[in-house]
C-alpha cells in the first residue's frame, strides 16, 4: 500500500475522531494495522480502557464552590459523571434502581452505570451519603462533569 494512501486514511480517521470527539481507534484490515491516540482536549477527561472498570466520581462540589457558580442548580454537593455515555438507574430494566432520593448509600455502594463504547462503568459512593435528588435522566445521555447526584455527608 502506498505510503500517501496510509497517510489519507489515518488523516480521514483522526478528523473522524476528532468531529465525534473519540480519543482512541484501533483499526485492523488485511493490508495494515493503526492505533491512534489523540491528546485529550478536555483535560481532567478520564479516558476508559475497554474493558469492565468501576470508575469513581470526578468531584464533589461543596456549597461555597456550588454558590459560586450562578449556572447550578442543585443546594447541595454533587457526584458528577467521569465520562461521557448513557445514565443507567439499575442494571436492567426489571431490576430495582441502584440508588433513589432519600436513600443512605454506604462508601463503596454502586450508584448507577455509565455505559460508554458498549462498556458498562460502575459510579460508585466515594463516601456516606444521602441521596437528595437524582439529576440524570434514566436511559439518557450525560457528559463527563455532569452532576449526576445531589447528596448530603451522612
Amino acid at each position: 500500500m502506498p505510503n500517501n494512501d496510509i497517510k489519507s486514511k489515518v488523516k480521514s480517521l483522526y478528523e473522524i475522531m476528532k468531529d465525534e470527539k473519540i480519543n482512541e481507534l484501533e483499526v485492523n484490515s488485511k493490508d495494515y494495522s493503526v492505533t491512534i491516540k489523540r491528546k485529550d482536549p478536555n483535560e481532567g477527561m478520564m479516558v476508559i480502557p475497554a474493558q469492565k472498570t468501576a470508575v469513581k466520581p470526578v468531584a464533589v462540589k461543596s456549597e461555597e464552590a456550588q454558590a459560586a457558580s450562578p449556572e447550578s442548580k442543585t443546594s447541595g454537593e454533587t457526584i458528577k459523571s467521569p465520562i461521557m455515555g448513557v445514565f443507567y438507574q439499575s442494571p436492567s430494566p426489571a431490576s430495582p434502581v441502584f440508588a433513589k432520593e432519600g436513600d443512605i448509600v454506604e462508601t463503596g455502594k454502586t450508584l448507577c452505570i455509565i455505559e460508554a463504547m458498549k462498556v458498562m462503568n460502575e459510579i460508585k459512593a466515594t463516601f456516606k451519603a444521602k441521596i437528595v435528588k437524582v439529576l440524570a435522566e434514566n436511559g439518557k445521555p450525560v457528559n463527563s462533569g455532569q452532576d449526576l447526584f445531589e447528596v448530603e455527608k451522612a
